[in-house]
């Protein structure tokens, strides 16, 4: 069994009833047809990205780059004892 998830979108009135209308003439269901075109648009979306040559691994590490903080770095303060190449001749 495929895990579901329940998705609401606004839609004008009069789209949704045309939609619905040639759904019903074609024997299927609104839920099937919107299933089938986003199935359609990711795997047209897919061809694109993999022309430039971007898999799901690098969208996802990208994906995490861009939501994840960044993390300042703050350096310690040296004491004069430590050697630093400043300090080395």
């Amino acid at each position: 069994m495929t895990n579901t998830t329940m998705m609401t979108m606004n839609i004008p009135n009069q789209i949704k009833d045309d939609f619905k209308t040639v759904c019903t003439f074609n024997q299927s269901t609104m839920t099937s047809e919107i299933v089938r075109f986003i199935n359609n648009y990711i795997s047209q979306e897919h061809i694109k990205l993999k022309q430039y040559q971007i898999s799901s691994k690098e969208l996802n590490e990208l994906k995490q780059r861009k939501l994840t903080p960044k993390t300042h770095f703050h350096p310690q303060p040296r004491s004069m004892n430590q050697k630093t190449w400043e300090n080395s001749y």
